[in-house]
């Protein structure tokens, strides 16, 4: 059943969303998995794509710096979703009975280049505020000797860790059904963003036992030596695509 506007007016905050059952996360996984064979060579280049992005964020963030090695898993959360956009299509097109093509997938990537790269601002600037913020703790940490809530534990890495949790929270309520709302609807960034951030929020625990497998599958990807990774992200993106359609109601 569709929800009320948010707004009696005509200015729309967010789309409405469907309640989740709690075996969603599986079946969107399943259908992941029947799109990358639907679409291999397309789903293993994307795949192949994803793996250098994560060496190079590895590469450059391996360094005597810790806020750069924090920052690594929300690297991902930002540069995924926008290289997922690709994979977005390929799962659009399969629905609609259509050959995926890459050129179809650039066209459209091109097609909503503003509202993407709105987001990636968006989401980046967070991502900066983020990283001010763990400095800053941890500094004032330095400047008052390093006190402890045990001889091991700082409080200052304890509260990074804190503003760590946080932001990575946001990022993902924020990406999870944003881009593909802005592929599907050509929605603006600020309205996919309020979208996305109200359905996790309606569905909090279907959403959390996703986050703990993408988390999973993620790990998979770097035990592999990232290789894993080949595999795992055009499932993910896939799976992403249908946690959408199944989430977001439909115009």
């Amino acid at each position: 059943m569709k929800t009320a506007n948010p707004l009696q007016n005509d200015v729309l905050l967010y789309e409405p969303c469907h309640t989740l059952r709690f075996d969603a996360p599986f079946r969107w996984l399943k259908k992941g998995w029947q799109d990358f064979q639907s679409a291999p060579w397309h789903s293993l280049t994307y795949g192949a794509i994803f793996a250098g992005v994560a060496l190079m964020l590895v590469y450059f963030s391996w360094s005597d710096s810790s806020y750069l090695l924090l920052g690594l898993p929300l690297s991902l959360l930002i540069v995924g979703p926008v290289l997922a956009f690709g994979l977005y299509d390929i799962s659009q097109q399969l629905e609609l009975k259509r050959k995926p093509t890459f050129g179809h997938e650039r066209m459209k990537a091109f097609h909503e280049m503003g509202h993407e790269l709105m987001l990636a601002l968006l989401l980046s600037i967070a991502f900066l505020i983020m990283l001010i913020m763990i400095s800053l703790v941890t500094n004032i940490g330095t400047t008052l000797g390093q006190l402890a809530v045990s001889a091991a534990v700082p409080v200052s890495g304890v509260v990074s860790l804190l503003i760590f949790a946080v932001f990575a929270g946001l990022f993902f309520c924020a990406g999870t059904f944003g881009l593909p709302m802005i592929l599907d609807r050509d929605a603006n960034a600020m309205t996919a963003m309020i979208t996305s951030l109200h359905a996790v929020w309606r569905n909090k625990s279907v959403l959390t036992l996703w986050v703990l497998m993408i988390l999973a599958l993620t790990a998979v990807g770097f035990a592999t030596a990232l290789i894993g990774f080949v595999l795992i992200a055009p499932v993910l993106g896939y799976a992403t695509w249908h946690a959408y359609r199944e989430t977001i109601i439909k115009e």
